[in-house]
């Protein structure tokens, strides 16, 4: 949201309106949007009747699916941050060299303004930042084409394969995914939002640090004072940092009622203790995380109008802030209540090697609940500095230098979260491998199984070498321990794929 002199942000000049909202971008809220009727068309598009009437429109359906809407939408939302991200910081300010209003501010102190300035490494750190995101994107949106194209190549060969009275259909619902795409779909796509809003809280704190926001605010004549202009721009980088955890929380959830789904033959008893008491950590996460995010999402559009923005940044600082440590403690026991479901067989059955496929949603799990909380625990002034102080003049004079401030751990939090999900992307890239010659319901870790030879072998083969060389002669054993067993392949100890 760009308003006033070139350059300066201005995060609330807009009424709510359909059109004042499209042209201010409030970003919290047209994320939100776009979510919440995509998972509603998803769910509506997975009756086969309605694929089937879509299916009518030829070359067009795929862009009428619910994934190809996510991707039009989220895209739309990067490339119009990351060219406004271009224009201003990097060629208007030059790389944010010349952004430097913290001298206009009036009565702003001596602390509070070395406490705001960017750090030469971290302004280079932090411009990085966006261009790594854009790479993960691109990568995403590679990722997700691959997987529907295969998807949809399988479709095809099954319908061509399924005699033709017992066929669903007069033609082959080649873009409907099956559950287990779908959800991998979500899994794929989880990083891409969070790049977005990791960008536009980047757009927000530099706002703060630079002081690019007191001008038009002030010519507004909406707000008066530093300290107001300030808690609007911190109130809307927490609304941008907590719509990346929207999206976790559906996948979660979607993965729970993957889970349940796939005890349907299982003895009553053992689904209803799944269900009501295996995966309560996930539904904990899950519930308390909803109740956050729809609280952000009032507080993004109260923040729209001159006379509610204000309560809505006390609400932001006030109340959310204060269930922080009981979300922590759901974020913590959801992603174990992953790893111990993700072991079962029924899951590995389905799925092949789940607890390793989730790796990058467990990681962003944490990361997006844990690692500003961690960087918040190191700035000057906070309680661990303020232990350090006391010790020995010895130990306590190591950190007189030290002048990590709140707002630059905030900067160094949005900034990482754009390579984590670059690094994330790239992992999943490797585990949720698409092939022709095999669905995900078949899967029994195929591309998790290649993706381990690549990473372990090479270490494994020449110890493995030694100790057999020191034990003297024996059988030897392939470092991955695979072997036949009644003349089929286990590796890993999972069963062998079936199919084609």
């Amino acid at each position: 949201n760009r308003e006033g002199p070139p350059g300066h942000v201005a995060l609330h000049p807009s009424r709510l309106s359909v059109a004042g909202l499209l042209s201010g971008m409030n970003a919290v809220v047209v994320t939100f949007l776009l979510v919440v009727l995509t998972l509603l068309w998803r769910a509506v598009t997975s009756s086969t009747g309605v694929q089937k009437c879509l299916h009518f429109f030829g070359p067009l359906t795929p862009f009428l699916q619910w994934y190809s809407i996510l991707f039009l939408g989220v895209g739309g939302l990067l490339i119009r941050t990351f060219l406004d991200i271009v224009k201003y910081e990097y060629i208007h300010f030059d790389f944010l060299k010349t952004a430097e209003f913290l001298d206009d501010i009036p009565g702003l102190g001596h602390t509070e303004r070395d406490a705001l300035r960017i750090s030469p490494w971290l302004r280079v750190f932090s411009l990085a930042a966006p261009v790594a995101g854009v790479l993960g994107a691109i990568i995403v949106a590679e990722h997700t084409f691959s997987i529907v194209s295969m998807a949809s190549a399988r479709a095809k060969t099954r319908w061509e394969e399924t005699p033709a009275a017992s066929r669903e259909s007069s033609r082959p619902l080649r873009w409907m995914m099956d559950k287990e795409t779908n959800m991998v779909l979500l899994v794929v796509a989880m990083p891409i939002v969070f790049i977005v809003m990791a960008m536009r809280a980047e757009i927000r704190i530099w706002a703060v640090m630079t002081g690019s926001a007191f001008e038009p605010q002030k010519a507004s004549g909406t707000y008066d004072t530093w300290l107001d202009i300030k808690k609007l721009e911190l109130s809307a980088y927490t609304g941008d940092i907590e719509m990346c955890g929207c999206f976790v929380y559906i996948t979660i959830f979607c993965f729970g009622r993957l889970c349940t789904s796939y005890l349907r033959n299982a003895p009553p008893q053992y689904q209803t203790a799944l269900k009501f008491a295996g995966l309560q950590g996930v539904y904990l996460y899950v519930i308390f995380g909803f109740l956050r995010g729809i609280s952000n999402i009032v507080v993004a559009i109260a923040g729209d109008y001159d006379k509610t923005a204000f309560v809505a940044s006390l609400l932001q600082d006030k109340v959310l802030v204060q269930i922080q440590p009981v979300f922590t403690v759901a974020t913590v026991l959801c992603v174990y209540n992953i790893i111990v479901i993700c072991g079962m067989n029924d899951i590995k059955k389905h799925l092949g090697n789940a607890n390793l496929k989730f790796q990058g949603v467990r990681f962003l799990v944490l990361v997006a609940q844990i690692q500003l909380l961690v960087l918040q625990a190191v700035t000057k002034g906070s309680k661990l500095y303020q232990n350090v102080e006391k010790l020995p003049p010895r130990f306590s004079d190591m950190i007189h230098s030290w002048d990590f401030s709140i707002y630059r751990a905030m900067l160094m939090h949005a900034a990482l979260l754009n390579f984590e999900c670059l690094l994330v992307v790239v992992f999943q890239r490797c585990a949720w491998r698409a092939s022709r010659s095999w669905d995900y319901a078949d899967d029994t870790s195929v591309a998790a199984r290649d993706l381990t030879r690549t990473l372990i072998t090479p270490v494994m083969t020449p110890l493995t070498t030694a100790v057999d060389e020191f034990s003297g002669p024996s059988v030897r054993h392939d470092p991955l321990d695979t072997h036949r067993e009644n003349g089929s392949l286990h590796t890993c100890g999972v069963a062998p794929a079936q199919g084609p």
